[in-house]
């Protein structure tokens, strides 16, 4: 069994900092150091080199790298190994070619299981009462922050067209984030106020997403997918864009059906032929559980990281 030892860190190139990440490595025997941000990978990188038996490990969830002489001498020298959730963000950060591919190691992000009740008629009733939705109504999620990079704004476009076809349809975006005004003027500009429902930032979407008809994810950007991970765990039928790391999640055509990204033409037809077909939605929703529970769950993940963890410190895998 291996334990983890979290440590707060602060500063860049500090010489207190990296002497106390040091002296912290060598009193609790620290076999690898886990980096997230480059900042981190200075700070850790330097006190294990300095320490000398510890291994650095990058664990990257997004395309950090740059484009400077600092990153492309440094970062090589102070890591051992980078893990990364898709083989897209892989392509992503080895494409400046200081980081070699070899280096990588994809291990897919698992999550827990859902929290909170799974009765989807209970949940159903509550989420009604909450956001003041009709009983016969389909309801949609979309889960994730208000920035350009989820791209709500082109399902608040796709809408106009769907909610022609599916004039019951409630579109829930749960979150929050700097869109949020701009992504309003936009429903209320398109006369769809009465489409959406803004839940804001909640503790837990449990009821939201086990109540849920579908999850539609429109993103421009995404090096994983983990919201539309939590759908699938949920077992809703995925609309999403196809970009980055989502393909790797979702399986085209079984648990979600992909479309090109910031087009909201393909994507209002891709939501309205789903739609359509009852019986396909709840196949996607069940292949959908079934990918998550047999691959892309918590315990998977801590097993394959535990593997590479136990595999990598059999090899010398020094850099010069």
């Amino acid at each position: 069994d291996m334990n983890f030892l979290p440590l707060d860190i602060s500063g860049d190139f500090n010489p207190f900092t990296i002497g106390s990440i040091k002296s912290f490595i060598k009193k609790n025997e620290i076999e690898f150091v886990i980096v997230n941000f480059t900042k981190d990978i200075r700070l850790g990188g330097i006190a294990a080199r300095w320490e000398g038996s510890s291994k650095v490990i990058w664990s990257v969830g997004l395309d950090i790298t740059k484009d400077s002489l600092s990153h492309k001498i440094l970062t090589p020298k102070l890591i051992d190994g980078v893990l990364t959730p898709s083989e897209a963000l892989k392509k992503q950060i080895t494409k400046l070619e200081y980081i070699k591919p070899e280096l990588v190691k994809v291990i897919p992000i698992g999550i827990p299981e859902l929290k909170g009740d799974k009765n989807r008629a209970e949940c159903r009733k509550r989420i009604n009462t909450k956001y003041n939705i009709t009983k016969n109504s389909i309801i949609s999620v979309t889960s994730g922050r208000f920035v350009n990079q989820k791209g709500h704004i082109y399902l608040i476009e796709a809408a106009v067209e769907i909610v022609k076809h599916y004039p019951e349809i409630k579109f829930l975006l749960l979150g929050d984030g700097p869109n949020r005004e701009m992504l309003e003027e936009k429903i209320s500009e398109l006369n769809l106020s009465k489409h959406f429902i803004i839940t804001g930032m909640l503790d837990n979407l449990s009821d939201e997403l086990t109540a849920a008809d579908i999850m539609i994810h429109p993103s421009v950007e995404e090096p994983y997918g983990i919201a539309i991970l939590e759908g699938m765990r949920a077992g809703l039928p995925v609309v999403a864009s196809e970009v980055g790391g989502i393909p790797e999640v979702v399986i085209n055509h079984q648990t979600a059906e992909l479309v090109q990204s910031e087009n909201p033409t393909n994507l209002s037809k891709a939501i309205i032929n789903l739609l359509s077909d009852r019986e396909k939605m709840n196949a996607m929703g069940v292949e959908g559980m079934k990918r998550w529970g047999s691959l892309l769950n918590l315990s998977n993940m801590i097993d394959n990281i535990e593997n590479y963890l136990i595999q990598f410190s059999k090899v010398d895998t020094t850099n010069g």
